[in-house]
């Protein structure tokens, strides 16, 4: 009988260990997925900082400073931290 017990618990612990590696191979996917998204849509704006136009290069910088707050927003909600605020406001722990 412990023998059996063994074993099973043996399985369930493999199946539990591929089942966290997928999960987290998944989310190393997701990050870099994002990453990726983020740095394609930064291109744009950094191209308008090396224009020798005046107009495109303020306009730019007002799109820098925007994609700039959105970033700040995305990675606060990847990493959970706007989860935790709201949390704490609303339940108070």
């Amino acid at each position: 009988m412990q023998y059996i017990s063994f074993v099973n618990t043996v399985t369930e612990y493999t199946q539990y260990s591929q089942l966290s590696g997928i999960l987290s191979r998944g989310m190393y996917l997701i990050a870099s997925i994002s990453g990726v998204v983020i740095a394609l849509l930064w291109i744009p704006i950094a191209i308008g900082f090396f224009s020798t136009d005046e107009n495109k290069k303020f306009v730019a910088y007002s799109r820098a400073k925007s994609a700039a707050l959105g970033t700040f927003i995305f990675i606060l909600a990847v990493t959970g931290a706007i989860y935790g605020v709201f949390n704490f406001i609303i339940t108070g722990n």
